[in-house]
C-alpha cells in the first residue's frame, strides 16, 4: 500500500485529490497538511511512502518543504503538484529533488499513474510540464560588444569611482578639455545619456 500525504493551503484542493484517489487500488491517502511546516510534522507523526506537495504556500513554499523534507525523510518520494507552469519553477523542484510535476488539472488516471511511478524509482511530468522541458530555451539577446581604449577604461574606472572632470585631469596629467573629449567617447560607446548611465551599464557589462 502506498501511504500518501497531500500537502496544499487550500482544503478544496485537497478535497478532490483525496476523491480522486479514493478508489484507487494499493494507494492510500494517510493524512494532509494545509502547510509546509505542518507536514513536516505529520511526517514525525506517521510513515509516508510519497508526498503530493504544492509549490505556491504562504510562510514556506514547496520548495523549501520538498527540501526539508528530503532532508529529514530521504526515501519518501515527493511530487510537486500545483498550478505553476514555468520552466525555471520545474527545474527548481526537480533539482531539489522531486520526481513528479502534475498541474492540478491532472485526472485520476495520470494522478494514480504518477504516483505508482514515482514511488517505483520512476520520474513523471505531466505532459504539458514534459512539453516545456523539452521546448529549446529562447535564444538570449546578443549584448552588444563594447570596446574601450586603456585610456577610456582608465577614465571610466575614476567616473565610477566619482572623481570631478578636473580631478581626472590632475589625476592623469592631461587637458580638461581631453577628458571631456573622452567622457563623450564613452557614453557614445556605452549608449549611456549622463554620468548615472555610464556607471550603470558599465558596472552591468562588468567593463572593470
Amino acid at each position: 500500500m502506498i501511504k500518501v500525504l497531500i500537502v496544499d493551503d487550500h482544503q478544496i484542493v485537497i478535497d478532490g485529490m483525496m476523491s480522486l484517489l479514493a478508489d484507487a487500488e494499493n494507494i492510500t491517502c494517510q493524512g494532509f497538511a494545509n502547510s509546509g511546516q505542518e507536514a513536516l510534522n505529520k511526517l514525525q507523526e506517521k510513515s509516508y511512502d510519497l508526498v503530493l506537495l504544492d509549490i505556491n504556500m504562504p510562510e514556506m513554499d514547496g520548495l523549501k518543504t520538498c527540501n526539508l523534507i528530503l532532508q529529514q525523510h530521504p526515501t519518501i518520494k515527493v511530487i510537486a503538484l500545483t498550478m505553476l507552469a514555468e520552466r525555471s519553477m520545474i527545474r527548481a523542484m526537480v533539482e531539489t529533488g522531486a520526481k513528479g510535476y502534475l498541474l492540478k488539472n491532472v485526472g485520476h488516471d495520470e494522478l494514480v499513474t504518477a504516483i505508482r511511478r514515482v514511488h517505483s524509482g520512476k520520474s513523471h511530468y505531466s505532459s504539458e510540464i514534459a512539453d516545456i522541458l523539452l521546448s529549446p530555451l529562447p535564444k538570449a539577446k546578443n549584448k552588444p560588444q563594447i570596446s574601450l581604449s586603456s585610456r577610456e577604461k582608465q577614465i571610466l574606472q575614476l567616473i565610477v569611482d566619482e572623481f570631478t572632470t578636473s580631478e581626472i585631469s590632475e589625476k592623469l596629467f592631461i587637458s580638461v578639455n581631453t577628458v571631456e573629449t573622452h567622457r563623450r567617447n564613452i557614453m557614445n560607446k556605452l549608449g549611456a545619456k549622463n554620468t548615472a548611465g555610464v556607471v550603470r551599464i558599465a558596472l552591468e557589462n562588468k567593463l572593470l
